[in-house]
């Protein structure tokens, strides 16, 4: 079975080809009974007759080739095949921010990229999928991921990439981007705008280092707002953002329903919750996992974050403010509208790192061969006498 997952996305469903035989026994069981008439002149061939009438010969071959067909394709769209296409850089795409109206990106394509409006270009939203502008937005999606995703297929590697806004998140240099990518930006405004700034709270005793990190935030971002919640309070996701636990295991089942909702959990390794969770490293370092709970995530520390050699470090704020942004999936999606379209700063994909080929499903098609051969299948089923009819036909021919 693994020599053919390439092929298909569900290969388990192949062993339903086995189905096959049930056409063919229905036609075999469905003929019709032949009657028995003599006639006194062939006498001579009648063994060789009741020789024939013992073979099982199948009526209306046609219909029973349909039959398979029809079976074969429900048997593929169940294991799903794919098809490998070949990726070529194109020239005339823009990709746009789904933060944008389809209108607005049409206007801004014809007045400021005059060369992409005179030729056939294409207009795809900016997300995994890149779906036709014409088709809905897609919601909740998460630009910094998508980009870096999209950094890599060949397709896109000159693509345009229109933006809502001229300004980046704080952790943009960690993006993945092609170097023969041209940015745009539908606003930008007249002054700087200061990003969202995360909601958080500490439930439990708070680590040392703590108090020194926040001081270093607040040195920065003075609006940032900290709160300290009662070990028996239940976190709400729409009042707080972050939330640093410390507090009994395993986790209260107020705790997971903040999480799930779309709140950042951080904790260290006493924290314990259930098992079922799948946990990937972060930044590359086995002490520092994240795992989505919901529509939120859990980050946790593989190390006692109360240890000395902990938080004794002098980029400890940088790096825990880095790690914890790459979590919140809310609010990076609410910090979208602040990215930007003029300073690109990130990690170029080197063009031996670029997806040559990309598998698609052939769905659509297989579907349309589907109702084609249904329709043919009734049509020839109808214009097929009933097995009895037949039979009583040549009864009557003969007695005739």
């Amino acid at each position: 079975m693994l020599g053919i997952n390439p092929f298909f996305q569900s290969p388990q469903w192949l062993w339903l080809f086995a189905a096959l035989a049930i056409p063919i026994a229905i036609h075999l069981l469905r003929r019709s009974n032949p009657q028995q008439i003599s006639f006194a002149a062939v006498q001579w061939i009648q063994r060789y007759a009741q020789s024939r009438a013992r073979r099982p010969v199948v009526d209306n071959k046609w219909l029973l080739l349909l039959r398979l067909l029809l079976v074969a394709l429900l048997v593929l769209l169940l294991a799903q095949p794919l098809i490998k296409r070949a990726l070529y850089p194109q020239e005339a795409v823009i990709l746009v921010d789904p933060g944008l109206a389809a209108a607005d990106a049409n206007a801004f394509i014809h007045s400021s990229l005059p060369q992409l409006a005179e030729v056939k270009h294409k207009v795809l939203w900016l997300s995994p999928e890149t779906a036709e502008i014409t088709s809905p937005p897609p919601q909740y999606t998460d630009l910094w991921k998508t980009l870096s995703r999209l950094s890599h297929r060949a397709d896109l590697r000159r693509a345009h990439i229109l933006l809502a806004n001229d300004t980046f998140p704080a952790s943009h240099r960690a993006l993945q981007i092609s170097p023969h990518w041209q940015w745009h930006s539908l606003h930008r405004p007249s002054r700087v705008q200061s990003p969202i700034l995360p909601r958080i709270a500490v439930m439990g005793k708070a680590p040392s280092w703590w108090t020194p990190v926040l001081e270093d935030w607040r040195d920065t971002m003075p609006q940032l707002s900290v709160k300290t919640l009662e070990p028996e309070a239940a976190p709400k996701a729409q009042q707080t953002d972050w939330l640093i636990y410390t507090g009994s295991t395993p986790l209260p089942q107020t705790v997971m329903d903040f999480v799930s909702s779309g709140g950042l959990l951080i904790t260290d390794k006493h924290t314990q919750g259930p098992d079922n969770f799948n946990f990937a490293t972060v930044d590359k370092n086995p002490l520092v996992q994240a795992a989505p709970v919901g529509r939120g995530s859990w980050l946790r520390y593989g190390s006692d974050w109360h240890n000395a050699e902990f938080y004794r470090r002098a980029d400890l704020p940088d790096v825990l403010w880095q790690q914890w942004s790459a979590q919140d999936w809310p609010l990076q999606h609410r910090n979208r509208s602040q990215w930007s379209g003029n300073t690109a700063i990130g990690i170029p994909v080197t063009d031996s790192a670029v997806e040559r080929h990309r598998s698609e499903p052939l769905q659509s098609w297989l579907i349309a061969a589907l109702l084609i051969l249904l329709t043919l299948e009734r049509l020839l089923a109808l214009t097929q006498p009933p097995a009895h009819a037949a039979d009583r036909n040549s009864g009557e021919t003969h007695h005739g």
